[in-house]
C-alpha cells in the first residue's frame, strides 16, 4: 500500500464539523481507502485534524495525482480560510508487520526528520528497532515503517511509522510505557542520548478507526 497523509491544524473559527464532512467526501473521491477526522484527545504534535488516503501502490498514487479529485483534496487541505497549517507526506515501500485484519479501533502515524550529522549506523539501528515493535508491545496489532518519498510543511520529513492499535488507550498507555519503547526506541528521539538521530519536531496524530487501516489491501 502507498499512503498519503495530511496532518492539519484548523484555523481559529473554522467550522470543524463542516470541514470533516467535506474532507471525508474529498478523500473518498480520491480513494475508497481513507481516514479523515478530528484527532483524539489529548491532541499530539502535528495538528487537530488528520487525513490519510491509501493506494494499492505508488503507480496508483501518481495516477490519482493527475485527477481533479486529488486537486480538490489538496485545495481543501490547504484552504487558508479553514487551515492554519498542513503537514504532508507520501510513503510506500517499507516494512509492514500485519497481525490483525479485522479489529482495531485506533490508528496513529508518526513522521519525523533526521537531524543533521546523525550517525548512519544509528539510523540503521533505529530502522531495525522500529520494525520490531509489534513483537514487544501488547495491543500494537499492525505497524509499517517506511521512508518518505514526498513531503511538504515545516520540515523535510524523512520517515513514517504508522500503527493500528486495539484501542486508543493502548497508544497512550501500554505503547508508551512498555520497556521496549523506553529502552530501544526513545533513545533515538532523545537529544541527551548518544544514539539520538531524530529531530525533535515530530508529527504524531492518532484517531479512531472502525477496522485496521494497514490491512486495507490485504
Amino acid at each position: 500500500m502507498f499512503n498519503a497523509v495530511f496532518s492539519v491544524t484548523l484555523a481559529g473559527g473554522a467550522n470543524a464539523e463542516q470541514y470533516v464532512a467535506d474532507a471525508k467526501a474529498a478523500a473518498e473521491a480520491v480513494s475508497p481507502v481513507f481516514l479523515a477526522d478530528m484527532v483524539l484527545e489529548p491532541p499530539m504534535p502535528g495538528g487537530n485534524f488528520f487525513c490519510e488516503v491509501g493506494f494499492a501502490d505508488q503507480a496508483a498514487y501518481e495516477e490519482a495525482k493527475d485527477g481533479e479529485a486529488w486537486s480538490a483534496l489538496m485545495a481543501l487541505m490547504n484552504d487558508s480560510a479553514s487551515v492554519a497549517n498542513c503537514e504532508f507526506i507520501a510513503f510506500g515501500e517499507g516494512t509492514l508487520t500485519l497481525q490483525e485484519k479485522e479489529k482495531s479501533t485506533c490508528h496513529r502515524v508518526l513522521f519525523f526528520s533526521i537531524r543533521e550529522g546523525a550517525d548512519p549506523a544509528m539510523v540503521e539501528k533505529m530502522e531495525a528497532h522500529m520494525n520490531d515493535m509489534c513483537a514487544h508491545v501488547p495491543g500494537l496489532r499492525n505497524c509499517k515503517f517506511a521512508p518518505v518519498v514526498e513531503s511538504s510543511g515545516t520540515d523535510e520529513w524523512a520517515y513514517a511509522y504508522e500503527c493500528d492499535f486495539d484501542e486508543p488507550m493502548t497508544f497512550l498507555g501500554k505503547y508508551m510505557s512498555t520497556p521496549f519503547h523506553f529502552l530501544y526506541i526513545d533513545k533515538f528521539f532523545e537529544p541527551a542520548c548518544g544514539e539520538w538521530v531524530a529531530n525533535p519536531n515530530l508529527c504524531t496524530p492518532y484517531l479512531a478507526q472502525e477496522k485496521p487501516f494497514l490491512a486495507s489491501f490485504e
